[in-house]
């Protein structure tokens, strides 16, 4: 009987320990994320005040005018980009988004999304880089996916924004790989050899090497819920890609638990 009770109170033990150590968790992650929130409004705003403050300045010369407001237009952008990463988040959180699938070409969206990017870099704070995408010969124009096309812009867009933030080049060049299991490899590489570019950052690993900027921190987030919500997989082998992700072919025909069954 003394046994019985003795296992018995062990085993509430237990499970009041796990509790304890789970709930610790989820405390230290909530405050975590407050302070990326808090840090990742606050940076651009100081940066929006106190370069509006100086415009205020008398005879201020024409140099100075387009510099401060180039910074405070910088700002703006980077607030912009936090405030959607932010709301995207919680959408995917709160199960909110749903998915508007269609057939595309490969090849087509990979185009132009190379032209969107550098046409429009300046408002992706990302004026340094360039994007290319392997010419005709390399491309089959029959190769085609089903998938949400908004989400996978948004998840392309982020990933190059982060690799671009671990990969010290101004050239990359994006493109794809068609797996043996009807999945697509999507990658984009950076053209010349950097310091980290033969570093492998395991998945674990993430938020050690993003926790210290609440942008990229975000960035990183959505881009992994997003990559998910296309029944994907965001990989984070660097030796021979860089930061990538693969989705199917078609995400109709895949289970959401089958996504981590399959790798590259």
């Amino acid at each position: 009987m003394q046994q019985k009770r003795y296992k018995m109170y062990t085993g509430i033990m237990k499970h009041s320990h796990v509790k304890e150590k789970n709930d610790d968790k989820e405390s230290f992650e909530r405050i975590s994320f407050l302070s990326h929130i808090s840090h990742g409004i606050r940076t651009p705003l100081n940066s929006i005040m106190g370069f509006s403050k100086l415009m205020t300045q008398k005879h201020l010369p024409e140099d100075k005018q387009k510099d401060y407001i180039r910074e405070i237009l910088n700002g703006s952008e980077l607030l912009l980009q936090f405030v959607e990463n932010v709301i995207d988040l919680s959408q995917f959180q709160a199960n909110n988004y749903s998915l508007k699938i269609e057939k595309y070409l490969i090849c087509d969206i990979l185009k132009e999304l190379t032209l969107e990017f550098n046409a429009q870099k300046k408002e992706y704070l990302a004026e340094d880089i360039t994007l290319y995408f392997p010419n005709d010969d390399i491309c089959k124009q029959e190769d085609s996916f089903a998938t949400d096309i908004l989400l996978f812009r948004k998840a392309f867009i982020r990933l190059i924004n982060l690799v671009s933030k671990k990969y010290k080049s101004k050239e990359y060049e994006i493109g794809y790989q068609i797996l043996a299991d009807d999945w697509i490899h999507f990658f984009i590489t950076p053209l010349k050899n950097c310091h980290n570019s033969k570093k492998t950052i395991p998945l674990n690993d993430s938020n050690t090497v993003i926790q210290d900027n609440s942008f990229d921190y975000f960035n990183f987030q959505v881009l992994q819920k997003s990559v998910e919500k296309l029944r994907g997989k965001l990989l984070l082998d660097s030796f021979k890609h860089g930061f990538s992700f693969k989705i199917p072919a078609d995400i109709r025909n895949y289970n959401h638990k089958m996504i981590f069954k399959n790798e590259p």
